[in-house]
């Protein structure tokens, strides 16, 4: 049975934070409030959410502060946030760059009061976006590879070894995973050693993505594990962008894993 989707809300408005929450439950998630910034971070790093409903203006720590840290972390790198403020939309994105030097990473952007089918319709929409996790120890591969995969509306994190991969992966679990083979601290083949032998993480679609030859690399998987290697497809670096967002949309258009190599 899937998991009910965990969704965080945050506002120093109590009124506000009561009518958000009779709102979103009316939708099959699981809810959890916070008061101020401080608190969200608190809360956050207890348990990362699914989705953040966030105002900007509160004590403490603001909005403006718990996006800025929540982004300095590749941990929460795929937390979808929705702005929720009655400051305008143009204003607030041009202070947060200003004081970061970056653009405002959110989702969405709703301004007060919203209407309670507006929210749900929102809320849907983020919540239904396809999760991927992208783990290359080479930060010009990550980074290129996010910039094609920003082009869809997918959830996106990054890791830069096994090790970082596998933590992730036990804090959030992605619908599709691209993954590197020859990392530092923990390569690739062992990462699909140690996701494959787990039956939380045996369904997980796995693209691999490396410079070694198939043939080689699914040998050398096969003479350490007696087993042929259970991934998905198969992608050679540099990998077109057009054929990258081709075999992305058709793995996570496939349910389970052990599909045929594409």
């Amino acid at each position: 049975m899937k998991k009910k989707p965990y969704i965080l809300v945050v506002d120093d408005d109590p009124d506000i934070l009561e009518s958000l929450v009779t709102v979103l439950q009316s939708l099959p998630v699981q809810l959890k409030t916070a008061r101020d910034g401080r608190q969200c971070l608190d809360v956050i790093e207890e348990k990362v959410p699914d989705l953040l409903i966030l105002d900007l203006l509160m004590p403490r720590l603001d909005g403006f502060g718990v996006i800025k840290e929540l982004r300095s972390s590749p941990k929460h790198a795929a937390l979808s946030i929705i702005v929720l403020t009655t400051v305008i939309e143009d204003a607030s994105r041009r202070r947060y760059a200003l004081e970061t030097g970056l653009e405002m990473d959110v989702q969405d952007y709703v301004e007060k009061p919203v209407s309670p089918s507006d929210l749900i319709k929102r809320v849907k929409t983020l919540l239904e976006q396809p999760y991927i996790l992208v783990v290359d120890d080479d930060p010009d591969v990550v980074e290129g590879i996010m910039t094609v995969l920003k082009s869809q509306p997918y959830r996106l994190a990054s890791a830069s070894d096994g090790r970082k991969c596998i933590a992730m992966i036990e804090r959030n679990m992605p619908d599709l995973l691209i993954l590197d083979l020859l990392m530092p601290r923990m390569d690739g083949f062992a990462v699909i050693r140690k996701l494959r032998k787990d039956p939380r993480y045996r369904d997980i679609g796995i693209a691999v993505l490396t410079t070694v030859v198939e043939d080689a690399s699914r040998r050398r998987y096969q003479l350490e594990t007696g087993m042929a290697m259970d991934v998905q497809t198969y992608l050679e670096k540099p990998v077109p962008p057009n054929e990258l967002l081709r075999r992305v949309k058709k793995l996570l258009g496939e349910s389970g894993h052990g599909a045929s190599k594409q």
